[in-house]
Parts: structure tokens; sequence; C-alpha cells
């Protein structure tokens, strides 16, 4: 399964960052993608369904014969964008609608990146432009259950999720997302942890004992502290409202990789039925003003970055940057 959790976080500068985890039973984070402008990319698998792209982009990904399959990104006009799973809620059609392009659910992210600059104009590309088309993956054999969180430059996020009643869009979230229940459900359950706070806990008199609280962190007792997609949304949502505003792009990358330290999996802590784990590839951090991806990955922490700069922008044909997995370990003597 895939897990994932990822969320929005803005600085004081006006820096807007999406960052997410990447979570899976095999390595992802193998190359980051530079497509360019006025590629012809196909967006369905098994159908003659392609359109040309009118802005470059890059992000993780994997380049297939007929275009890339992103998980991530952004876009040189500043629209960020990432994948997440979403079992047993997504929902998709088997034929495409009237005047309408087929889109297979993994390409969804290249398909928006390769033409959208807003969340108004996602939403109006879900609403009007695209069908959601049930379409296997060739390589995996199956039609992977997804959702999708975008974020541009005004630092909101716009959450779209697939399902049986059609496509529902969240443009008033609070920015983050991980897996299932649907989003409504997540904002929902939020209401069971308003007690959780940064605070500590006054001392108390019971029975004529005065009672302490142990050491700090008192507040945030009750915290969940498990890898289920609720649990690892109330930790995001919490640490997001609470933590330190940061003042621009770098702080906001740090501050982004703090709080997903605390979602992240190391490898063996779940497995799956068939006996493998579920651990975090990479996470990923993406800069809507200086269209930046930066990415650290379970077997290589320090934090890497590939931005479309004009000499990348020139560049006619897709690009691929491959991705070292070995710790790089800097040595003080």
């Amino acid at each position: 399964m895939i897990g994932c959790t990822s969320l929005v976080l803005n600085a004081s500068d006006k820096t807007s960052v999406l960052a997410r985890t990447m979570d899976f039973t095999i390595e992802m984070a193998e190359n980051v993608i530079y497509t360019p402008k006025e590629k012809k990319i196909t967006s369905s698998y098994g159908e003659d369904s392609f359109y040309i792209s009118k802005l470059a982009f890059i992000g993780m990904g994997m380049q297939m014969p007929d275009g890339p399959v992103t998980f991530d990104g952004v876009n040189q006009a500043g629209l960020t964008a990432a994948t997440l799973y979403f079992p047993g809620y997504a929902s998709y059609k088997k034929v495409k609608e009237e005047n309408r392009l087929a889109v297979s659910p993994d390409k969804i992210i290249s398909f928006v990146l390769a033409n959208c600059e807003t969340n108004q104009e996602v939403r109006r590309a879900f609403e009007t432009d695209i069908t959601i088309v049930d379409r296997p993956n060739p390589v995996l054999g199956l039609t992977t259950p997804l959702h999708y969180i975008f974020m541009d430059k005004s630092g909101n996020s716009l959450i779209v999720e697939p399902t049986e009643n059609g496509i529902k869009i969240y443009d008033h979230s609070i920015g983050v997302m991980t897996n299932s229940p649907d989003y409504p459900w997540h904002e929902n359950n939020l209401r069971n942890y308003l007690s959780i706070n940064p605070h500590q806990y006054q001392t108390v008199n019971w029975l004529g004992k005065t009672l302490q609280p142990f050491s700090q962190g008192s507040g945030s007792f009750g915290l969940p502290g498990d890898y289920t997609p609720t649990s690892r949304f109330i930790r995001a949502a919490f640490l997001k409202n609470f933590i330190e505003k940061p003042k621009d792009e770098i702080q906001t990358i740090n501050a982004a990789a703090n709080i997903l330290k605390s979602v992240s999996i190391p490898k063996g802590i779940v497995l799956t039925q068939e006996n493998k784990s579920d651990y975090t590839c990479y996470s990923s951090y993406m800069s809507a003003q200086t269209q930046s991806y930066y990415f650290a990955t379970y077997g290589n922490q320090r934090i890497r970055k590939v931005s479309l700069t004009e000499k990348l922008l020139s560049h006619p044909d897709y690009l691929s940057f491959p991705v070292k997995n070995n710790e790089d370990i800097l040595n003080l003597n």
C-alpha cells in the first residue's frame, strides 16, 4: 500500500511550500524528471488520448515511453501538486465524458502541472476538461486509488477526491492530507483533540496532595502516535498549527522537514499482509515562489534541490536527475 502525508506551510515573507512523505513498499525515489513545454504526452493507458504540455515542470516520478508519471512536483507558474493513496474511497469513470480528455489516475499530476497555473484553473480542469478513467498502470497491473492536493503561489491548497458520488473539491481545507477516509472525515475528527496544545498542565490539588506534571510536553498528552492515516493527519495538523512561523524559504523547508519527521515510517515498523515493509521512501518540499523541488530520501537524508532555472527551462527535451540513496555524511575531522 501507499501511505503518505502532505501539508502546506507558509512563511512570513509569503513563501509557500507543499511538503509530503511518500510511503510505499518499494523504492519510489529514483529520478527527478524535468518535462519541458510543447511535449506530446499520452494522458491515459490503452487509449489514443494526449495533450501538448503548455508549462514545464519538475517532480519525482518515472519516465514512460508515452510521457512521465509524476508523483509530485512544481511547474514554472509556481503550481505545486502531490498524489496520495486513497483506498476504499477512490472511484473512477469507466468511459470518458463527452468533450473531455481521458486521464488515468496516476497521470493526473503530470496533466495538471503541464496545463494549469492556479488553483482556479485546476478546479476548472476537473469540473469541465478531464475525466479520470479507470485504466490500470501496465507496470503495476492495477488502477491505483488516489486523491490529490494542489497549492499555487497564493499559498492556498486545493484538495481533489474522486469518489463514487463524483469529484469532490475542497478549497477551504486546513492544508493537510493523508489517506482514507475522505477529507471531511479527517477534518471532523480534529474535534476529538480540542484539548491538545503546546502548553504544560498546571499544578493541581487532589485529596490534599499537590500534583505536578512529569517534565515537559504534558499539553500534548493524548496526541496519537501510531502510523494510521487518521493519526498521521492529527499529528501533522497539530504541528502545523502550533509550529513557530518560518521567515523564509529555507526556514519553511526546515520546519516542514521537522513536521514530517513525526509521520515518517522507518523500515520494519509497518508491515503489509505480504510481510513487506511500508516505509517512507522520500520526503519532498515544493516551493511555489522559486519553482524549486527539494527532497530527501530514506537512504540519504541530506536535502537536495532541483530548480526550474532559466537554463533548465531552455532545455527542449526531457531530463532525468538520478537520485543517490547512499547516506551523505559530512566528516568534520
